[in-house]
């Protein structure tokens, strides 16, 4: 274990062994662990605005693989376990999960397969693609059209198109820690064929795990849309949205986004992490 400054805190790192490599994990504070689940084309940092939380809760950043620092190849399929060797590294038989844009769809993969070991699970901008249909069309995100960018050798073209994107508009304070990020993203997952995550309605009905999905007012409506319908199929769900943020809400309004995920893991969390 080695100890990484920030701008906000000081992070612990740990380098977690998983399928085909390791994952670099960082955590502050102590107490209850919540598992944050970054989105695509970001790392751990993109939850540096999460850092106050760690006055009560032990917060765990990962670099999920295929981002960031990890060296294990992308895989969405693989990160449910990836996931459960963070908790067991960490004594977490139960914990929380928080999950980001793609990360959001990690986290209900998670949830689905392995309720037992959640208290409770947020999702910031989730998508649902084969449940909530996209209106129009044109897709949200041309991925396609900027995987083939990455694949012809034109990365800076790729990251110059996605940081044009309404999804990466953010407000003026945290912009230069997305610039940041995006500076840093390598293109490697969009090098490798995998196929989405398959959530299916009866899953999400079937979830026993208390959740909460938030959206940023100034979100696409899809996304907007998919919070609504998790909160209305998901048993024990409630959907909630942030004023005077996009897509990336935790950036656009980390106090909001820290209040609602503290009260809800507060209000839902059992004694046994």
């Amino acid at each position: 274990m080695q100890h990484e400054g920030s701008d906000h805190d000081i992070a612990h790192v740990r380098w977690i062994d998983v399928e085909g490599g390791k994952l670099p994990v960082r955590s502050i504070g102590s107490g209850p662990v919540v598992l944050f689940l970054h989105g695509w084309t970001l790392d751990w940092r993109i939850w540096l605005p999460q850092s106050p939380l760690a006055r009560g809760m032990q917060i765990v950043f990962p670099d999920r693989r295929g981002f960031g620092g990890s060296t294990a190849p992308p895989l969405l399929a693989a990160e449910r376990d990836d996931i459960n060797a963070i908790a067991d590294q960490f004594g977490a038989r139960k914990f929380a999960l928080v999950g980001l844009s793609q990360g959001a769809s990690v986290a209900l993969d998670y949830a689905r397969s392995n309720p037992e070991r959640l208290n409770s699970l947020a999702v910031i901008g989730a998508p649902l693609h084969r449940l909530v249909p996209e209106s129009g069309d044109v897709p949200e995100i041309d991925r396609p059209a900027l995987s083939d960018l990455v694949r012809a050798g034109r990365l800076p073209d790729m990251i110059g198109q996605w940081r044009c994107h309404p999804l990466t508009q953010v407000n003026g304070q945290n912009r230069a820690l997305l610039d940041e990020i995006l500076h840093d993203y390598d293109g490697r997952d969009q090098l490798v064929d995998q196929d989405a995550l398959d959530i299916s309605l009866s899953g999400l009905r079937s979830l026993p795990v208390p959740t909460m999905a938030l959206a940023g007012e100034n979100d696409s409506e899809w996304r907007k849309e998919v919070a609504q319908f998790i909160g209305a199929n998901i048993p024990h769900a409630i959907a909630k949205f942030v004023p005077d943020a996009g897509h990336l809400a935790n950036i656009d309004q980390p106090a909001t986004v820290n209040a609602l995920i503290q009260n809800f893991f507060e209000n839902n969390s059992s004694k046994e992490d």
